[in-house]
């Protein structure tokens, strides 16, 4: 809930006052919970950590030992996709200028990303430089995507799916 009322707000304009006043939670009930806006943001980019990469992980890590490292990909794009996990990367990359914690929570979920990633493409038998180009381009694309600001049907946004994976797939 919190990650969306930021969403709405520019950053700029964000106060814990205006965001108390939109959540069901007093202000003495929230500063029981967090000291200061600098603790609260930090417990924030845990949990979109716990929601946007460990839950993922955990999920692929949890198909059948059979599954293809292609299949993997492909259910990561979908995950990304339908569950619209990069929604909120721009507004927690952006606390990370002001909120060193934040920036350190931000490069622990790259790290992860990029170790995960690199291992789906080993295992489709990458290696070296064109190993660390598809693990960049990948892990960047997922992560900026929702940045741009184009409109896609469901449809042709399939499509772009689709052709996306089998680029990344392709020897």
């Amino acid at each position: 809930m919190a990650l969306d009322q930021m969403s709405l707000k520019c950053i700029s304009k964000f106060s814990l006052d205006s965001l108390i006043q939109e959540m069901p939670v007093s202000k003495g009930s929230f500063y029981s919970h967090f000291k200061d806006r600098s603790e609260f943001l930090v417990a924030l980019a845990y949990y979109w950590d716990r929601r946007d990469t460990d839950s993922v992980i955990g999920a692929l890590t949890s198909l059948p030992k059979d599954t293809s490292p292609q299949d993997k990909l492909w259910e990561l794009m979908r995950a990304i996709y339908d569950m619209r996990f990069n929604r909120d990367e721009l507004l927690i990359r952006s606390l990370t200028r002001e909120f060193p914690e934040v920036a350190k929570v931000v490069k622990s979920v790259d790290e992860k990303r990029f170790f995960f990633v690199r291992q789906l493409f080993a295992e489709m038998g990458f290696k070296g430089d064109e190993l660390e180009m598809r693990t960049f381009a990948f892990v960047s694309l997922t992560t900026q995507e929702g940045y741009l600001l184009l409109e896609q049907s469901a449809e042709d946004y399939e499509r772009q799916l689709k052709l996306r994976h089998e680029f990344f797939i392709r020897p």
